[in-house]
């Protein structure tokens, strides 16, 4: 059969579509009818077209995308049993989550010799902990991120993860000095999705984030030329604009660069965001996490971290674990073999969501510049004050059915009954301590629903 060709098929005007649609609507007003606004403030249309989308190509996406797990480094003989159980399923990419300092030999003999990635995720700052474990992981032929983010450290609990006359300094000598790391920094941006910031916020403000990391650190003395950052992403429900908004990070990151006069590459771990998982109907969350991963893909993250659909209010245990891993494994084997990032290019939808979401992000990213940076946005409560009153309007279009979500405000199962089943707080903790700044709060957008709901149970 010979290849299909278009040009037979006479060009149809975007005036003759919309004609005809405004037909089919049989009086119903075209713009009430058929354009609605995202929350991102983006008008979208019924449909796109060539002369209505400007094609800015994404430049470094991945060719592929790797299975990635976390393990939180606490009991040993816990982790040995949890690597040992990854490694068998196939695994070689790990996150370690890490509240304090441990011996890395152990698990380094564990791993040596079998192709592993290592993502450092370190809530303390310790430059020598972190050069012995550089050495020991680059005698193990192991790539080591050791994705240092002490700026996201401050956004989350509101506290340096060292004094901070001492943070930026020990990452520079790091950074500049004879390392193995693959990479040093990192920008966690994820606290930005779970605490209620729509897509361009989360954009502008991990943009922000980096460039003030890049500014504090050339304090010290000239970056290298070419460095990475280690991005850690939530993905929510809303799927082509996800798609839009991992291609965005990409094209400002770029224009990062080009500001420092660096070559920053990004290294994109998505995950699926929390604050969209529900207590009640929580099957549902399995869908939420295989459309969060597929649409993480098409965005070009370059590693992928499911979590368990019931990460939110049960301990770790084997099934929901077993069928997170799962639902990587599907989409690994059946479902995107041979599919990568490069098939979102010159989809229209997605190239427009792309343009807007990346421009409406520089524009909120130059104003935070302009009013003196990321960390005095952050000191004077600002990036808290502005994400807290997206987070409140989500609720409000929640609540007044504006927005759907299945099992909560629509199609609820009335029977259903949690409180037995929680083994961990599921709502937003509260706990009064004393920081240097008002930490941002993550908060799920339908936990004061089932909250009430819990109280109600008999």
């Amino acid at each position: 059969m010979s290849a299909l060709n278009f040009s037979e098929f006479p060009p149809y005007e975007d005036k003759l579509w919309k004609q005809k649609i405004q037909v089919d609507l049989k009086g119903e007003d075209y713009n009430n009818a058929l354009i609605w606004e995202s929350p991102d403030g983006i008008a979208v249309q019924p449909f796109y077209t060539k002369n209505k989308t400007q094609v800015i190509p994404v430049k470094d996406l991945p060719e592929t995308w790797n299975h990635t797990t976390h393990l939180y480094m606490g009991n040993m003989a816990v982790v040995r049993k949890l690597v040992n159980q990854r490694l068998d399923q196939g695994m070689r990419h790990f996150i370690l989550v890490c509240d304090a300092p441990f011996d890395p030999g152990e698990l380094i003999e564990l791993l040596s010799h079998k192709e592993i990635v290592l993502i450092l995720e370190c809530s303390f700052l310790n430059k020598s902990w972190l050069q012995d474990f550089t050495e020991k992981a680059s005698t193990a032929q192991i790539v080591l991120h050791l994705s240092q983010d002490p700026l996201g450290h401050l956004a989350k609990t509101g506290n340096w993860p060292a004094h901070p006359n001492n943070v930026f300094k020990p990452l520079y000598e790091i950074l500049t000095g004879d390392s193995h790391a693959a990479s040093v920094l990192g920008v966690h941006s994820l606290i930005y999705t779970e605490s209620g910031a729509n897509n361009v916020q989360q954009l502008a403000y991990s943009m922000a984030q980096a460039n003030e990391m890049i500014e504090q650190l050339s304090q010290f003395g000239p970056l290298p030329k070419v460095i990475t950052l280690n991005y850690t992403i939530g993905i929510g429900p809303n799927y082509f604009f996800e798609i839009a908004k991992l291609r965005a990070l990409r094209l400002l990151n770029g224009l990062l660069g080009e500001i420092h006069g660096l070559k920053i590459k990004a290294q994109i771990t998505a995950l699926p965001a929390q604050r969209f998982m529900t207590l009640f109907d929580f099957n549902n969350n399995l869908l939420r996490h295989s459309t969060a991963m597929m649409a993480a893909i098409l965005g070009g993250a370059d590693k992928l971290c499911n979590l368990p659909y019931d990460h939110h209010y049960k301990k770790s245990h084997d099934f929901s674990q077993g069928l997170a891993q799962n639902q990587l494994f599907i989409l690994e084997s059946e479902v995107f073999q041979g599919v990568n990032a490069q098939m979102a290019n010159g989809a229209y939808y997605i190239e427009h969501l792309t343009e807007k979401l990346a421009d409406q992000a520089l524009t909120l990213f130059k104003s935070i510049e302009a009013s003196g940076g990321w960390l005095k946005a952050l000191k004077n409560g600002t990036l808290q004050r502005k994400i807290k009153e997206r987070h409140e309007k989500s609720v409000h279009e929640l609540e007044s059915m504006d927005t759907v979500v299945v099992g909560i405000n629509k199609y609820q199962d009335v029977h259903e009954k949690m409180k037995d089943q929680i083994e961990l707080y599921p709502f937003q903790k509260m706990n009064p301590q004393k920081t240097l700044v008002a930490p941002i709060v993550a908060r799920r957008l339908t936990q004061d629903i089932e909250l009430q709901r819990i109280n109600n149970e008999e």
